[in-house]
């Protein structure tokens, strides 16, 4: 795949990235299922501080978050690797499942102050968040489908729905909720 897809820039980073997990990273492995996990955390913690200082952190980030604004198959070839250790790998780099794309939307659709209280804090690894689309009435996450509607009320929406299960949820520090503002709408 590299030899199609690859950029100048990837020529660079792969080979880093790569080392990182092969020798920070698939070491933790062996002792994945016998390890607590507040002990596992506190060492991924170690990790990711070293990620942030070898310029390897947000490659996914849109460069106006901090990152480098990575293509989605730059990003890809990154996601190949980090996935060689699917435990901590996309985790310790923070673009794991659902923050990654949260970050992408929040990046694309938030206020001032959405930025300032989720996406920063989302971007740095300070928090982690999660996402509910699912709904208990349909069969997988069709957004197209979503019976959960949004109403706005002044500043605020007031939601109406039922979710069935939330990505993330342990541990996030907030949700996005994807629901239906305009009924009328096309899908």
């Amino acid at each position: 795949m590299e030899e199609l897809f690859g950029t100048p820039r990837l020529a660079d980073l792969l080979p880093r990235v790569r080392a990182f997990v092969e020798a920070e990273l698939l070491p933790l492995e062996k002792d994945y299922h016998h390890r607590p996990w507040p002990e596992t955390f506190r060492l991924l913690d170690e990790k990711r501080l070293k990620v942030k200082t070898s310029g390897l952190w947000g490659l996914h980030l849109p460069k106006e978050e901090g990152g480098l604004g990575l293509t989605l198959c730059e990003f890809g070839q990154i996601s190949e690797a980090l996935a060689r250790t699917p435990f901590y790998g996309h985790y310790t780099f923070n673009c794991q499942a659902p923050d990654i794309g949260n970050i992408e939307l929040l990046s694309k659709f938030a206020s001032v102050g959405q930025r300032v209280n989720y996406l920063l804090p989302l971007c740095k690894g300070k928090v982690r968040s999660c996402f509910a689309m699912t709904e208990p009435e349909m069969a997988g996450s069709n957004p197209t489908r979503l019976a959960t509607t949004a109403q706005r009320e002044g500043d605020d929406y007031i939601i109406n729905g039922h979710k069935w299960f939330t990505t993330g949820a342990e541990g996030s520090a907030f949700t996005i909720v994807m629901a239906v503002t305009n009924p009328e709408a096309a899908p």
